[in-house]
């Protein structure tokens, strides 16, 4: 579906934020349990995927938490491989160390015309992003953004927001990610989620770096970090 994608018109691909909320929903829906982390591996392009098929299984774990392993493919061809733990250790006392950023709220801010992801209904049509704070020389940049369906900030709708770690800083537009981890806290109610990045190092042709994700109300719902390809420097 285009709004699964992203890529130019006429060769989309499906987003990697997209195949790991899939996967994170295949895992989900084979164990019964909630999603705790789970780390992406991006292996091959999936241009014009018509179908993304996934396979889940258990390989440890005991009888609260399990770990699993699935596959994706396209076409026969694997593009993705990810490993993850689900399930739930209660009871539990909560307990959130982390503090959201004292950042200007979404209507306080003005609306990213940012990168276009893809032909006319694909994923960016899908969110509106405010740009809330950014230093391109700390690689600190924080950003609201929100669906336009109304979906519930839950992990699958989060692990597609943690995917736009690239081209949040100029040096990474046009990069290609190599893995992506996301963990899971909690979920909440539609509407707007701050994304804090923060670009740790740009090193070897590959940009690294983590953030982090709160709900307007200023509790953490989930985290991230990804290594990502950085483009090529043109050569004189």
């Amino acid at each position: 579906m285009p709004p699964a994608t992203v890529g130019p018109e006429g060769a989309p691909h499906i987003m990697g934020g997209v195949a790991l909320a899939a996967i994170i929903d295949a895992m989900e829906l084979a164990s019964g349990q909630p999603i705790l982390w789970a780390n992406i591996q991006f292996l091959s392009p999936t241009q014009h995927a018509e179908e993304l098929h996934i396979t889940a299984s258990q390989c440890g774990g005991g009888q609260s938490v399990g770990q699993w392993m699935a596959d994706a493919h396209v076409n026969g061809r694997p593009t993705h491989r990810v490993s993850a733990s689900l399930g739930a250790r209660e009871p539990s006392e909560k307990h959130i160390f982390a503090k959201m950023p004292d950042v200007p709220r979404p209507d306080e801010c003005e609306p990213m015309g940012g990168p276009a992801w893809g032909a006319p209904g694909a994923l960016h049509d899908q969110v509106e992003m405010r740009l809330a704070a950014q230093d391109f020389d700390t690689g600190d940049i924080c950003v609201w953004s929100r669906n336009a369906s109304g979906f519930e900030n839950s992990a699958g709708w989060l692990a597609i927001v943690s995917d736009f770690f690239l081209g949040g800083h100029p040096k990474t537009a046009g990069g290609s990610s190599l893995d992506a981890t996301f963990r899971f806290v909690q979920s909440a109610p539609p509407g707007w989620v701050l994304s804090v990045t923060d670009y740790a190092a740009f090193d070897r042709g590959v940009v690294h770096g983590s953030a982090r994700y709160f709900g307007e109300d200023g509790q953490l719902l989930a985290l991230s970090s990804q290594t990502g390809v950085l483009p090529r420097i043109p050569r004189a």
